[in-house]
């Protein structure tokens, strides 16, 4: 039943039903009513008729002062229906043959409410029982020269009119439970006509609901309902551009921050991480599933991020702070989200990753500094050579050829400095030539080996120069890697002791590429040293070194050309035993020539 009153259709029908059974019901209750009325009425008619007849023809038997009891009972014998006739003093002198007790009373006074209003020239009527039986009783006074000789009192049972009332009783209820059945009926099928299309509606609705936009209603006449369907139609379509509009925005959205190289984090108003995307996730290498639910301090202890979130809320505003976790420094700008939307009360982080540009910005300010320093020594004793040739010492001969030997290897080491700076600047920038074709690395190295024998010989040093016959050509730039093999051999010869040994050795690296190596047992180079050893300026000894005339770009510009040349360069050494470097050339007949 529950389920009935539920739906419209149900809804309908028991309106339709109610409307009907209420609107026969007060019909039905007018109409009795109204027969009830009628009938009974013409009972009473029927008895006020009979008894102004019989008082009529009764008063035929007034003789003297009263009615004649004899022939008044003669008379009544004979009349039908259930009637006593009493004298002015309510002696019963006559009755009709239908009572039965007829004998009994003829003689008595008799004595009732309902003739008493009589006697005084009214007539009575009343509706009573007795027994089971309904009856109608009134009582007609008989008059003579408007004086009272006698009084009729009639009754008649109401029994046949209750029973007609009864069958039109019948007949009404027959014709209630006709009409409801009928109502039923064609309320269920009115009421199709109106739920049908609603249940279509709502079918479809669940449809687009579970994202099938491809729907549509037919529109089967131009009234409410067709003009709903006409608009469902037409709402399916503007929510299916709608969605493909926003599926679109979404998709690009999301390709957006999958691929942004800035690192994303989105908090909901519990401060609570609801999303970190693949560079975030990178930055503080946690999964993102692993990430939500938690607080950004968690990622980042001792980082500076809480405190800068903490102090965005307060401020309820954007700002830009920089944070630092284990190997990356993070620019993080946050942003609160206000408003009244759902998403108020959130917060967007931002981070950008600044450790290259921490480390570059690093490594100019070190840069600067070695150059300046680079540059202010030799500037300082040229300087105060000069001066001291300027104030008389250039008469000396002597002092002054010293002093200007000092002067020219000073000059020469900044020419060295700015040539080598000069060299590092156009390979940056591309601008340096090249001269790429097959070459014979075996030639190359022993050339560069008997080019600096006389520098190995004055330390008494062995310089041993192997060379694989299977060696293949590398394809290179003959004068770069020459000196490439000069800054590597110049320092093995400067940072071995005298007596020490150097070997240079070159062979095949695979099919495609050719290995030359570099090693010595000279002073080697501590291991915390080692991954900064090509750095521009980094010297191990930095006292050492400069006072060896060293540049300390030596390994950065071979390390630069090795690379650009298709090749690789390692390193490895341990302290007072000695220095090993490897790099490597691609072979000629595999490797592509690079354009000049």
């Amino acid at each position: 039943m529950d389920v009935v009153f539920r739906s419209i259709q149900g809804k309908l029908v028991v309106v339709y039903l109610l409307l009907i059974v209420v609107a026969m019901e007060l019909a039905s209750l007018y109409l009795m009513r109204e027969l009830e009325r009628s009938y009974i009425g013409k009972v009473q008619d029927d008895l006020h008729q009979s008894a102004q007849l019989l008082a009529g023809q009764l008063t035929n038997f007034f003789a003297g002062d009263r009615l004649d009891p004899e022939a008044v009972d003669q008379y009544m014998e004979r009349w039908p229906g259930e009637v006593l006739v009493l004298d002015a003093n309510g002696v019963v002198i006559g009755a009709t043959a239908r009572l039965s007790n007829r004998e009994e009373l003829l003689g008595l006074k008799f004595s009732h409410d309902d003739v008493s209003p009589a006697f005084f020239g009214n007539t009575n009527r009343r509706i009573g029982k007795e027994g089971s039986q309904r009856m109608a009783y009134e009582a007609v006074p008989i008059t003579v020269a408007d004086n009272v000789v006698g009084v009729i009192y009639l009754k008649d049972s109401l029994e046949e009119a209750y029973a007609r009332l009864q069958d039109l009783r019948d007949i009404l209820l027959v014709a209630t439970l006709v009409a409801m059945a009928s109502t039923v009926v064609l309320g269920v099928a009115l009421a199709r006509t109106i739920t049908g299309p609603i249940r279509e509606l709502t079918r479809t609705a669940a449809l687009i609901a579970g994202g099938n936009f491809d729907q549509k209603i037919p529109v089967r006449s131009g009234d409410e309902i067709g003009q709903l369907a006409e608009m469902f139609n037409r709402m399916s379509r503007q929510l299916k551009e709608t969605m493909s509009e926003i599926q679109d925005e979404k998709s690009q959205a999301e390709a957006i921050l999958t691929h942004m190289a800035d690192g994303l984090m989105a908090l909901n108003r519990a401060r609570r991480i609801i999303r970190l995307n693949p560079a975030a996730q990178r930055m503080f290498q946690i999964q993102e599933l692993q990430a939500l639910g938690r607080r950004p301090g968690e990622l980042a202890e001792g980082s500076g991020l809480e405190e800068a979130l903490e102090e965005a809320w307060d401020r309820n505003s954007a700002l830009t702070r920089q944070i630092r976790l284990k190997d990356r420094v993070l620019q993080a700008y946050i942003t609160p989200l206000t408003g009244e939307g759902r998403h108020s009360g959130g917060t967007v982080v931002v981070f950008h990753d600044i450790t290259e540009l921490e480390r570059l910005e690093s490594m100019r300010r070190e840069f600067v500094a070695n150059v300046s320093h680079e540059l202010k020594t030799p500037l300082t004793t040229v300087k105060s050579y000069v001066e001291t040739l300027l104030d008389g010492a250039a008469d000396d001969p002597e002092v002054r050829d010293r002093f200007l030997r000092v002067v020219d290897g000073e000059t020469e080491r900044m020419a060295r400095l700015v040539r080598d700076l000069l060299r590092l600047t156009q390979m940056d920038e591309g601008t340096l030539r090249w001269n790429v074709r097959p070459q014979d690395v075996g030639e190359l190295v022993a050339e560069t080996v008997g080019r600096l024998r006389v520098q190995a010989d004055r330390k008494r040093l062995t310089v041993l120069c192997e060379v694989d016959p299977e060696t293949p050509p590398a394809l290179c730039d003959y004068d770069k890697i020459q000196q490439v093999v000069i800054n590597l051999l110049a320092n093995a010869i400067e940072f071995t002791p005298n007596g020490g040994q150097i070997r240079v050795s070159v062979a095949p690296e695979g099919a495609d590429a050719v290995r030359v190596t570099i090693a010595d047992t000279g002073i080697g180079i501590p291991a915390q040293d080692l991954p900064r050893i090509f750095e521009r300026f980094y010297r191990v000894d930095k006292a050492r070194s400069r006072s060896m005339g060293g540049t300390g770009l030596g390994l950065s510009i071979a390390k630069q050309i090795v690379e650009l040349s298709g090749g690789a360069i390692a390193i490895a050494s341990e302290v007072d035993r000695g220095t090993t470097v490897t790099f490597t050339l691609p072979a000629a007949r595999t490797a592509e020539v690079r354009p000049s």
